[in-house]
């Protein structure tokens, strides 16, 4: 699992590839729990992922809060219908922010 880092207009833009599980979602949480203390916003871009753990749901949800009592913009682009149906099952669609875009 790869993550792909850049900013845009002062917002972290993480774009991981590949299904976010076991490792990548270790990756995932361990780049979020930086950019918590360190990022303005962040966007993840969901465009090359087809899969998402639990684990990784989890990971998002918390960041999701974190970022939100520092006062800092977190959002998703591009996930896929079945990252979105997970979403709404768990009840994370009602805490995040889902584009199509950056």
């Amino acid at each position: 699992m790869e993550i792909e880092r850049h900013e845009k207009c002062n917002v972290v833009v993480l774009s991981p590839k590949g299904n976010l599980v076991y490792d990548g979602a270790i990756k995932l949480e361990c780049m979020l729990k930086v950019l918590c203390e360190d990022a303005c916003a962040i966007i993840l871009n969901f465009r090359d992922v087809k899969y998402i753990s639990a684990n990784a749901l989890g990971s998002i949800a918390y960041y999701v809060g974190c970022f939100r009592e520092k006062q800092k913009g977190f959002k998703l682009v591009q996930a896929n219908k079945n990252i979105k149906k997970l979403m709404d099952i768990t009840g994370l669609l009602r805490i995040v922010e889902v584009f199509e875009d950056e």
